[in-house]
């Protein structure tokens, strides 16, 4: 399912130049970081060079998931602490790097609003074939908003049987605000017993 969302991605037009992207959801627990970490992988594995940051500030999951350093990584590089190169982890023997949260800050949404993180990602796209940014639900915080005025596009993970329909429709009306520009949704969570609704129809 990866692997066909790798190619769907790549029809959308982010074949060329500038392939930075926000992963994020409606609301908590839909999967969006476990997403995020499969289509980087995904990527890697076809022999792209993929950069994935937590940029989750509030609740980074990124270093558990991975099982790396998580004490110093993005809010590290952005408050003038630390060099990028000094920070991001290689993930095994892949062509994927990790960028973790780092220290959880008291201001998320101003710290990723910072021309600090514009500046940074305009950096990364120029060293990595794509950039993955896991980030905060759409819905609890603003975080999400605020980082896809600076990438390519954003992509929405949404959790079967977990949000309602009048939450995401709220969670594409915030991206709609600033003017981002939405790459699609994701149905995650389906499970294996709802698979012939989503079959291929022709009418």
């Amino acid at each position: 399912a990866y692997r066909s969302l790798r190619t769907n991605l790549q029809f959308l037009g982010l074949a060329d130049g500038n392939r930075s992207m926000v992963v994020t959801s409606s609301i908590p627990g839909e999967g969006k970081t476990t997403s995020a970490i499969n289509i980087a992988s995904t990527l890697a594995t076809a022999g792209e060079r993929v950069l994935l940051i937590d940029a989750d500030l509030r609740r980074p999951k990124l270093a558990n998931y991975l099982k790396l350093e998580g004490s110093v990584g993005l809010t590290t590089v952005l408050i003038g602490e630390a060099r990028f190169e000094e920070v991001v982890q290689p993930y095994g023997n892949t062509r994927l790097d990790v960028l973790a949260a780092g220290p959880v800050p008291p201001n998320p949404a101003e710290l990723l609003g910072f021309d600090a993180m514009a500046q940074l990602v305009t950096w990364e796209t120029q060293h990595y074939d794509h950039v993955i940014i896991d980030a905060p639900p759409l819905l609890p915080v603003t975080d999400a908003a605020v980082l896809s005025k600076i990438v390519s596009g954003t992509l929405i993970i949404a959790g079967a049987r977990k949000v309602r329909r009048g939450e995401l429709e709220a969670a594409i009306d915030s991206l709609d605000r600033v003017e981002a520009r939405v790459l699609g949704i994701v149905l995650n969570m389906v499970q294996q017993a709802d698979s012939a609704r989503y079959a291929y129809r022709y009418s």
